[in-house]
């Protein structure tokens, strides 16, 4: 059959479609393929772009989320360490799943708050590189989703926006009082960090602060499970969580989080030595511009070496505390094994700082070790506390 008599058939067909008043957009797609001048129908139409559209969308989502899960599960680890600091936590873990069913269900869904930070964190970052992405240009960093153009800046914030939310939506439904603080203290963080105006990265010092901040109250979010109350049924117990009775409860998170920030404060400005050149471009006063690489290094060293002699401090406090026994029902004394734990972690940040010190100038060595062994070493750090406080 000819080529000529396909297409008469093929406008016989239409014909008759439309003889039997059936309304254009009923008609075979093909027909809008094969007729470019007709209006193509919206019913037709919407769909398909609509369908096309939130696969793009999803496909944006996951590159995101993949770009900065690694430093999204960093600052999650963080909030699972916050459940283990707690003395007794698997106890106190058993007996509320044991407990009333309401009381359980609350519980287990409480459990999900590492979510929560992941989330939350994840988009804090894409919200750096959403506003960064031309300074991520100069800094070479073009393997990321934004400034090399697979993402569209609008699918981007659309992520950070959902991140957020969702992030916040865990101690919301639990009506975890103390997480929803801390939890709305990290999203305040995140978008505070980047917004143009306030934009503290730009400032010296504040930047790292506003970071070790986020890892405190990331693992203060863990411990929020423990220490929530709620104030419609009882308002006595608001403050509950500062008396006597949980003072146990709250000195080893507490110390924790301190000791978290504190490795902020060393791994932080090690990360700002390998973008030197674009941070300089954008004006930028990071630790490692105004003091120098090796005085970073060296500033990194002291802190480390100051981790690791607090927690000794806490073991000796603990030991000579007059008052100890008094609390010996809500907690432990602490024993050799967290200082031990902890400063055998500081001895293997020491040899990496040691080594990044005689290569200061090596800008690739120092960008490729420090990204590799940072998150490593502040995941030992973290499992060192947790250990040492389970095996008290």
């Amino acid at each position: 059959m000819s080529q000529s008599a396909i297409q008469k058939k093929k406008e016989r067909k239409f014909e008759h479609a439309k003889s039997l008043d059936y309304s254009d957009k009923w008609l075979p797609i093909t027909y809008w393929n094969e007729n470019p001048k007709s209006s193509r129908p919206n019913s037709i139409y919407q769909p398909l772009s609509s369908g096309y559209d939130i696969l793009t969308l999803l496909r944006s989502q996951v590159l995101l989320f993949n770009s900065r899960k690694k430093w999204g599960l960093l600052f999650a680890v963080a909030t699972i360490s916050g459940m283990f600091c707690v003395p007794s936590s698997l106890d106190q873990i058993q007996s509320h799943i044991i407990g009333f069913f309401e009381d359980s269900v609350a519980f287990l869904i409480s459990l999900l708050v590492p979510i929560s930070t992941l989330l939350i964190i994840t988009g804090m970052y894409v919200l750096n590189d959403l506003f960064d992405a031309d300074l991520d240009r100069i800094n070479g960093k073009t393997n990321r989703p934004i400034p090399s153009g697979k993402v569209p800046k609008g699918h981007a914030l659309l992520f950070v926006v959902m991140m957020n939310v969702i992030g916040l939506s865990v101690p919301i439904i639990t009506y975890n009082l103390l997480g929803i603080v801390l939890a709305s203290m990290i999203a305040l963080i995140g978008i505070l960090y980047s917004l143009p105006k306030v934009s503290l990265k730009d400032k010296f010092i504040i930047k790292t602060c506003a970071i070790a901040i986020a890892m405190a109250c990331s693992l203060l979010l863990g411990t929020s499970i423990y220490l929530h109350v709620d104030l419609g049924t009882d308002i006595d117990n608001a403050f509950r969580w500062i008396s006597a009775q949980a003072l146990g409860l709250i000195l080893y998170p507490t110390f924790a989080a301190v000791i978290l920030a504190m490795m902020v404060f060393v791994t932080s400005p090690l990360n700002d030595l390998g973008d030197i050149k674009g941070d300089k471009a954008a004006g930028r006063r990071t630790i490692p511009i105004v003091i120098g690489k090796e005085n970073t290094v060296r500033l990194s060293l002291l802190i480390t070496i100051g981790i690791a002699f607090s927690s000794w401090i806490l073991y000796a406090n603990s030991c000579i505390e007059s008052d100890w026994s008094k609390l010996h029902n809500h907690t432990n004394a602490i024993t050799m094994v967290l200082p031990l734990s902890v400063s055998g972690t500081c001895l293997l940040v020491i040899f990496h700082l040691w080594n990044v010190l005689k290569r200061t100038e090596d800008q690739n060595y120092v960008r490729e070790s420090i990204g590799k062994k940072s998150m490593p070493l502040h995941l030992l750090l973290q499992l060192s506390l947790v250990i040492g406080y389970l095996l008290q």
